[in-house]
């Protein structure tokens, strides 16, 4: 095994992170972006699990606890109705926001360059 001189090791180091650096945008744009989209798709489906939003769809029609008298199905259909109509809220402001956290993801190195840019005194 060859020894590195240790005047090599702070070149070695330099040339290192300034490969990090020019890479960084290609990771954020590429890779960093493709599991965004993923945590963000998995976070989505955790939240529809733990609201069981379709679950609540699927059975809008099934009276509830056994009554399938009239005045049971009724009351049970406008509960459900209540229910969906609540937690379709609750799941569209859930996709908006991460929505928005992935718009905020696409828009924060051009607004970051461009802040460093513009306080920069010359």
């Amino acid at each position: 095994m060859s020894k590195m001189s240790a005047s090599k090791i702070p070149f070695l180091v330099i040339i290192n992170e300034i490969r990090t650096i020019l890479y960084f945008p290609i990771w954020w744009y590429s890779k960093g972006l493709v599991k965004m989209l993923k945590t963000t798709s998995s976070f989505i489906a955790d939240m529809e699990n733990t609201i069981g939003f379709w679950i609540w769809v699927k059975n809008l029609f099934v009276p509830m606890f056994g009554q399938h008298d009239i005045a049971g199905r009724i009351i049970s259909f406008f509960l459900r109705f209540f229910q969906v109509a609540v937690k379709g809220l609750v799941m569209l402001v859930i996709m908006l926001a991460s929505l928005i956290v992935v718009i905020i993801w696409l828009i924060l190195p051009p607004f970051a360059i461009y802040q460093c840019l513009i306080h920069i005194k010359f």
